[in-house]
């Protein structure tokens, strides 16, 4: 059905925007005149063309999201209602395409719709994940809690991701500083020198020679190189088949290092996904369902799914597990026991610090090893191209003497 987005008179001197679905616009007109407001511009949404519609659909990162979740969650707790909350938040918030999203699921609330339900209106913002824990919350009648463990939860996943980020960061600057310092060389300042020394008409040592024909290529086809690395680029961001998504995931986690960095982070968001909604009473088989949607991983989404087919046949979830290639020993026993023991919710947030600490440690080592084997590379690669150019030089005065 088609979305529209509005802008409407509540009073002489209140103005609110929102979003609705209608099946036209005079539809749409006669929505908002019967929420007792008075439209003053009513427009379709279109991905492609509409300003507000892109800032809608793109413009809302997860901190946002994180954020929002927790002052949502201490307005609830405070004792307001959940369209009193929405109401001083659509007020603070900065962001227009949240508050335009905001606004909506407030109007929708006012329509009688369940706030699980308004937020599955918006699946980039509000992951299936998230509406099935908002949900139980509002079957359990403890809201306030399951969006307080929301809120913790997002947190958490973004100090992992930024804390990668971060370690990744100056490897990152020394790489690109030294690539581009490598690249001005080939391309500006050897081949300056090389027409000096064709000019001379002498033989030149084979490094030089190497270096010239390097250079050659750098200063020749640039843009084919450019070309070339934006093909590649675009091919893999558009590898859009479940098979090829498949098989470099697959890939990904062979490759030594990367590989168990991969594995392990999607271990410790998949058992801290989980843990999160057993917490708050969603069916094993729906949160298994809901936790595949968030992963990355293909290789790994295939497991869980797998999983959940042997739960439905019968199997307990730690022994669907065992079967697993991709989920560890130590994962599946873990659960074993926590199941037995009637704490399961406990065993996978033990399952996730651990498993947490270890990529900080693991990252910890791959950028302490980063570093210096980096500097080393692109220090070599500059010496070699200094002692290139010299050794003609130091020929030229070995022949003068």
């Amino acid at each position: 059905m088609p979305k529209f987005i509005y802008e409407a008179k509540k009073g002489p001197q209140e103005k609110v925007t929102g979003m609705l679905e209608a099946k036209s616009q005079s539809q749409a007109i006669a929505l908002i005149e019967e929420r007792g407001l008075f439209p003053v511009s009513v427009e379709e949404l279109r991905e492609k063309s509409s300003a507000l519609g892109s800032l809608t659909l793109k413009r809302v990162s997860v901190s946002d999201t994180t954020l929002f979740t927790r002052q949502f969650s201490n307005l609830i707790e405070a004792g307001l209602t959940i369209s009193e909350a929405l109401k001083i938040l659509i007020q603070q918030t900065t962001n227009p395409a949240l508050k335009s999203i905001i606004n909506s699921i407030s109007d929708q609330i006012k329509d009688g719709a369940t706030l699980s339900e308004a937020f599955s209106r918006y699946p980039k913002q509000f992951s299936q994940f998230y509406c099935a824990v908002v949900r139980a919350g509002e079957l359990s009648g403890a809201l306030e809690t399951v969006l307080s463990r929301l809120a913790d939860f997002g947190e958490q996943e973004e100090k992992i991701r930024s804390d990668i980020i971060a370690s990744l960061a100056y490897p990152a600057l020394i790489a690109s500083v030294g690539l581009l310092t490598i690249y001005a060389l080939l391309s500006f300042v050897v081949p300056k020198i090389t027409s000096m020394f064709e000019e001379m008409g002498q033989a030149l040592p084979l490094a030089t020679q190497i270096l010239i024909g390097v250079s050659a290529v750098f200063h020749g086809y640039w843009w084919l190189m450019l070309l070339a690395g934006a093909t590649l680029f675009f091919i893999f961001k558009r590898v859009k088949s479940a098979e090829e998504k498949l098989f470099w995931d697959k890939l990904m986690l062979r490759v030594p290092v990367v590989g168990a960095i991969i594995q392990k982070s999607e271990m410790a968001h998949f058992v801290r996904t989980l843990s999160l909604l057993f917490e708050s009473g969603v069916a094993i088989l729906v949160a298994l369902e809901a936790v595949s949607n968030t992963v990355m991983n293909h290789a790994i989404k295939s497991e869980i799914k797998k999983i959940a087919q042997d739960i439905k046949d019968g199997v307990s979830l730690s022994a669907a597990m065992k079967k697993s290639f991709y989920f560890p020993a130590y994962v599946a026993n873990i659960i074993s026991v926590g199941e037995e023991a009637g704490t399961l919710e406990k065993s996978l947030k033990r399952i996730a610090v651990s498993y947490e600490q270890e990529i900080s440690r693991l990252m910890r080592t791959l950028t302490s090893l980063l570093e210096p084997v980096m500097i080393l590379i692109m220090g070599l690669i500059v010496a070699f191209i200094v002692v290139s150019m010299l050794l003609p030089i130091f020929q030229i005065n070995l022949m003068a003497r």
